[in-house]
């Protein structure tokens, strides 16, 4: 078993652990509760990632991963998630409720009367904020926000996995001799 095809599983798990707690932020209408599906996205990511890294070295590596190969095995599950939680979010915002857009709109616009911004370069604003609310660029900003924070989290994680192998650094400092 490779890396990818662990990471993808892992990945798969985490994707719809993630829809499953931003369904339910959604639907219970607590999207304005200064982002608690945000530190459990954190949470699940950290979780998931240490676990499915974990699993790969123990399992599939004979108990040893090498730092490259932790911090790979972070981010391809990173990465994999993002895929299925930027789907997810597109459908969501495509299909099912696209108030959220509407709720990032006004948020913005809100913020800019409070700031005294003059009325031109509100409208202004609002047009570029509207560019970039769409939800294909929303599912696209959801992929490159979880690989950043896999590659953060991937970083730190990866420290607390690796583990060499004795035997190979043994061979190769027998071979050095």
């Amino acid at each position: 078993m490779t890396v990818t095809k662990n990471a993808m599983n892992f990945g798969a798990l985490l994707g719809v652990s993630m829809c499953v707690v931003n369904a339910i932020v959604m639907l219970l209408g607590f999207d304005d509760t200064k982002g608690i599906d945000q530190y459990i996205g954190y949470a699940l990511v950290v979780v998931v990632t240490y676990w499915g890294t974990k699993t790969f070295r123990d399992k599939h590596n004979d108990g040893f991963i090498s730092y490259g190969s932790a911090f790979s095995s972070c981010l391809q599950i990173a990465f994999f998630s993002s895929i299925i939680l930027a789907f997810f979010m597109f459908m969501y915002l495509k299909f099912v409720d696209d108030s959220l857009i509407q709720k990032i709109l006004e948020k913005t616009e809100e913020q800019m009367l409070n700031q005294n911004t003059p009325d031109d370069q509100i409208e202004m604003a609002m047009e570029m904020t509207r560019k970039f609310t769409t939800p294909i660029f929303i599912a696209f900003t959801v992929i490159v926000a979880q690989v950043i924070m896999g590659l953060i989290f991937g970083l730190i994680t990866a420290i607390f996995l690796k583990r060499d192998n004795p035997d190979f650094n043994n061979f190769i400092k027998q071979q050095s001799q």
